[in-house]
């Protein structure tokens, strides 16, 4: 997680997974039937992560890659509110 990729004023991948986390803290215990969170590709892989219930000791082991303009669909169920990842990476709305 303290991996550098070397670009100068860069952060670590742990320093980029600890700001997404509290990110999604602070989404998560907002009112809302419905969010949408506009992230890159880095970021999606803790921001599931985090919504999952990843530990974050565990995030450095784990990608999940989307292309550009992608949506990734997460839904909680109304009555055991378990989280689920419905889609990752979906580009149907882009064709044609």
């Amino acid at each position: 997680m303290g991996h550098h990729e070397g670009v100068r004023g860069a952060e670590t991948r742990g320093a980029c997974a600890r700001r997404v986390y509290a990110a999604m803290g602070e989404i998560l215990g907002r009112a809302g039937e419905q969010q949408v969170i506009v992230t890159h590709g880095f970021a999606l892989t803790f921001v599931v992560a985090s919504w999952i219930g990843m530990p974050f000791e565990s995030v450095g082991s784990v990608s999940f890659r989307a292309p550009s303009g992608s949506i990734t669909l997460l839904r909680e169920d109304d009555f055991f509110h378990n989280r689920q990842v419905v889609s990752v990476g979906d580009t149907r709305h882009l064709a044609g």
